[in-house]
This record gives structure tokens, sequence and C-alpha cells, in this order.
């Protein structure tokens, strides 16, 4: 807001007038419109890259033979940069929906397969060793031990491919063109419309906050009551 009045708008937009293209986008239908259209796209890629994600690093985690096998594959797709994959999945995918859904997915996968790898590293072998002493079940120890270690790098894991997941369908939807925020984004830029461009800043970092506070944070509260609360969270 201080550089919207120390400049001209047409370079920072103030918060008035953003808003008020927000609301015209919502007046207009093409808030809702390409507001689904990405959040569909983001919620496909991102849960196939949780499962294919979560299934690849257990296997490496709890085989050398798949780690060592895995390990270089993983890093080779995190390095290839985003844009070079969106290169590819238009060569290969055509101008479709089906090629965001491949960048969003290839770039959120090895995060998430990377963060389970680590989290089952660091389950302590010594406490899954004293509880066979003891004779308790196997699928007790899985729920007692192994995914109580697991879930914090799993969540650390989840934020952090989501996080990517939301930048990199941008351009994914500049480059094929097909709807969404990130086109309709380009598509105010190319039209030097800033305050448009701004607008949709606006809406994508919304719909990122409701990400982590409506759905992972009350999902990681629920299914982390075990762990002891900081004197801070209290």
């Amino acid at each position: 807001q201080g550089l919207a009045l120390l400049s001209s708008p047409t370079l920072f937009p103030g918060i008035g007038l953003t808003f008020s293209k927000i609301a015209k986008f919502y007046a207009t239908g093409e808030l809702l419109k390409n507001a689904t259209v990405t959040t569909t796209r983001v919620t496909v890629a991102f849960l196939l890259a949780l499962c294919t994600g979560t299934v690849t690093g257990i296997l490496m985690g709890s085989s050398r033979f798949l780690e060592g096998l895995s390990k270089p594959i993983i890093f080779t797709l995190q390095t290839i940069s985003s844009v070079i994959w969106s290169f590819f999945a238009v060569l290969w995918l055509g101008l479709t929906d089906l090629a965001v859904i491949f960048v969003v997915f290839i770039v959120g996968f090895p995060l998430i397969a990377i963060h389970v790898w680590e989290g089952v590293k660091s389950v302590d072998v010594g406490l899954e060793d004293m509880a066979r002493c003891f004779q308790v079940p196997r699928a007790q120890i899985i729920r007692g031990i192994t995914i109580p270690s697991v879930l914090p790098f799993l969540f650390a894991g989840i934020r952090g491919s989501l996080s990517y997941c939301w930048k990199i369908v941008v351009l994914a939807e500049l480059m094929v063109g097909k709807g969404g925020i990130g086109y309709s984004m380009y598509f105010a830029w190319e039209q030097f419309r800033v305050a448009e461009v701004f607008a949709w800043v606006v809406v994508m970092v919304t719909l990122m906050l409701a990400n982590e506070y409506l759905i992972i944070r009350p999902i990681e509260l629920s299914v982390m009551r075990w762990r002891p609360k900081r004197m801070d969270d209290r």
C-alpha cells in the first residue's frame, strides 16, 4: 500500500483497487471458474504425488537396494527445472489439463518421497527391538512406533510439496493456456493490467493459506494428538 501511495497505480495498485478487481471477478464468475480449475489440477496432482511419494519413500527407507536404485532417479527429477518439465509436458501431452497435472505432480513427488524416506530412516531401531523382545505384535509396533516417527516428516513433505505445487501450477497454466489462475494472470500481464495481476496473486495466496489452515493443520492436529505441545503453543 505504501508503494501504491508513492508511485503510479499502474505499477503498484492500492489495496482498494486490487480488491475491487477481485469483486469484479466474483461478479462475472471468473473467480469461481478459474479458482475451481486451478484447485482441481493442484488437488489431483498433489494427491498423486502424495500417494506415489509416500510408497516410494517407505520402500527406499526399508530396503538398501531400493534406496540405492531410487536415489539417483529422485534427485534427478528434483534437479530438472520445472520450466523444462513444462516443455516436455506440452510435447508429450499437448495443450491439455493432463499436461498441467503432470508438471505439478513431477515437481511435488520428489519432495514427498525424500521426506518419507528420511522419516523411515529416523525410526528408532532400538525401540522396535525392545518392543519385539516384549513380543509386541507387529501391527502394534507399526501403529505405535513407526507411524508416529514418520508422520512429522510426512507433514513437512506435504507442506513443502503443496507450496511448490501451487507455485508451479501458475507456470504450467501459463504455458498450456487452458484457463485457470495462472493463465488469467498471464493474460492480465500481457494486457498490462497490473491491478488484475495483483488481484489474481491475492486469490492464489488466499487458496494456499486456506489449504494450510483449513485442511492440513486440522488433519495434522488430529492425527498427531499424542505429540506434547510446547509452552508457547498452549
